[in-house]
């Protein structure tokens, strides 16, 4: 009896996932998706930084544009971990918080290390007040959340974040791939710097996350 009501259960949760996506699509280029759009931009830049800091090298500047634009600038480290970093790291985030709720007591601590990760990488690396202040507010609202992790429309909250978040990465490849007014953006310096051209990369790193998705949905929801 357990069992049927427990797969009947993920089974709504999955539906329901399902909807969020589809109108998560649907409302793409709206405010409705706008916050999570800026989120995952925050963690790739922070993903960066990171690599930046534990290659040995130094963080100038980071901050995060509006218009979803973002920059990590650094001195020294490896070169080739930096630049894969951005999609690698923001794909990892995204994932841990998709894969939070499957074990509630240890999700919790892995989703609040996540945001204070975030947070002093941002505090760190950025001189802007706003910005801080603006990740602040996010690293609160994601504490928060991961406290009450046990009710099920903030577990569906959670999922959809990191669900989302792992597709917006495979939209993020796809524009560095087809944006030809961006003249230097992640795959293009890996190109640069290995002489394989950046639209192997680009393919790589969308079919690897979009296996690592599908993994982590079967982890979620599948029969055990």
């Amino acid at each position: 009896m357990d069992k049927t009501k427990n797969r009947k259960d993920k089974i709504v949760e999955l539906s329901l996932l399902t909807i969020i996506l589809i109108i998560s699509f649907i409302l793409w280029d709206t405010y409705f998706v706008y916050p999570i759009k800026l989120s995952v931009v925050l963690m790739h830049e922070v993903s960066h930084a990171l690599a930046t800091l534990l290659t040995g090298g130094r963080i100038l500047a980071m901050n995060i544009g509006m218009d979803l634009s973002g920059s990590c600038q650094s001195e020294g480290g490896n070169t080739i971990a930096i630049a894969s970093s951005g999609y690698l790291g923001s794909l990892i985030f995204g994932i841990l918080f998709f894969l939070s709720p499957n074990r509630i007591k240890i999700g919790k601590w892995i989703i609040i290390s996540l945001t204070i990760i975030i947070f002093l990488v941002s505090a760190i690396a950025s001189k802007e007040i706003p910005f801080i202040l603006m990740v602040g507010f996010f690293s609160l609202l994601v504490i928060l959340a991961a406290n009450y992790m046990s009710i099920p429309i903030i577990t569906i909250l959670i999922r959809s974040f990191g669900l989302i978040s792992c597709v917006y990465v495979l939209f993020d490849i796809k524009e560095d791939l087809l944006e030809k007014h961006i003249v230097i953006n992640d795959v293009s310096l890996l190109g640069s710097l290995t002489g394989i051209p950046g639209i192997v990369y680009g393919i790589v790193w969308m079919v690897l996350s979009l296996l690592i998705i599908i993994l982590a949905v079967k982890l979620s929801y599948g029969n055990k």
